[in-house]
């Protein structure tokens, strides 16, 4: 008996085309996500860079005499404090109180005498780098201050406990007073008192407010206590040199 070919050919056609079919029909499943949220470790902050015309604190040291700025108020930080860029109020205050009066003086011997710079309007330094020291003369508007805040924190920078009202005010009445050059009133504070006389090593500091017409001068010398007694004749030289040109 003769094979039917043509009936084997129908079936494949039609099973083919009803495959070809069924995968047409067939619905693709519903598809579902899982979003996956990973934290990312917070950077630390940065201070903001100072724009043009603002002032970066990081430039003015610490022992300055604007640190009343930096402080604030009640042991709370002040405006200065943090960002390293101050606010404009008080950027008109760091502006308003740092004078360029026309003051001339008379290096001591034995010193050398740096360029001022930023607020400073000159540096010295002892020849002897043995037993170094440094002194800085600044000149400001107004009181900067005053005698005893300013006398206060220079203590504390030198690790000085710093007395109660009382004693600070004997402390002070009993500092030398002079005339410089110029005729101007000099009230010259020397920090080794408060210190045990064998103590050599320890930091101390010498430093004078000088008064002038609507603006403060001071002159702080820094260092070891040798060095700031080695050289406090040469400090009161220099202090006594300074007049108006």
């Amino acid at each position: 008996m003769r094979p039917h070919y043509g009936v084997y050919i129908s079936l494949a056609v039609v099973l083919s085309v009803a495959l070809a079919g069924g995968g047409c029909d067939r619905r693709s499943g519903k598809r579902t996500y899982q979003e996956i949220v990973q934290s990312v470790p917070s950077q630390p902050s940065h201070p903001a860079m100072p724009m043009s015309g603002e002032t970066d604190t990081s430039a003015i040291p610490d022992d300055d005499i604007h640190a009343f700025l930096r402080e604030g108020q009640g042991g709370m930080p002040g405006p200065m404090a943090m960002t390293g860029v101050v606010d404009p109020q008080t950027q008109k205050m760091l502006e308003a109180s740092v004078a360029r009066p026309p003051l001339s003086w008379a290096t001591p011997e034995g010193w050398q005498e740096l360029p001022g710079s930023g607020m400073r309007l000159a540096t010295f330094r002892s020849a002897d780098t043995g037993d170094p020291m440094e002194c800085a003369l600044i000149s400001l508007a107004g009181d900067a201050g005053g005698l005893e805040s300013n006398a206060a924190r220079w203590m504390q920078q030198v690790n000085i406990a710093v007395p109660d009202a009382p004693a600070m005010e004997k402390f002070l009445a009993a500092q030398k007073k002079i005339k410089t050059r110029g005729g101007f009133d000099a009230a010259i504070l020397d920090l080794t008192q408060l210190q045990p006389k064998d103590d050599l090593e320890s930091p101390s500091m010498a430093a004078a407010v000088i008064t002038l017409p609507e603006m403060t001068v001071f002159v702080k010398m820094t260092g070891s206590r040798g060095a700031v007694l080695k050289n406090r004749d040469q400090f009161e030289t220099l202090c006594e040199s300074l007049k108006l040109n």
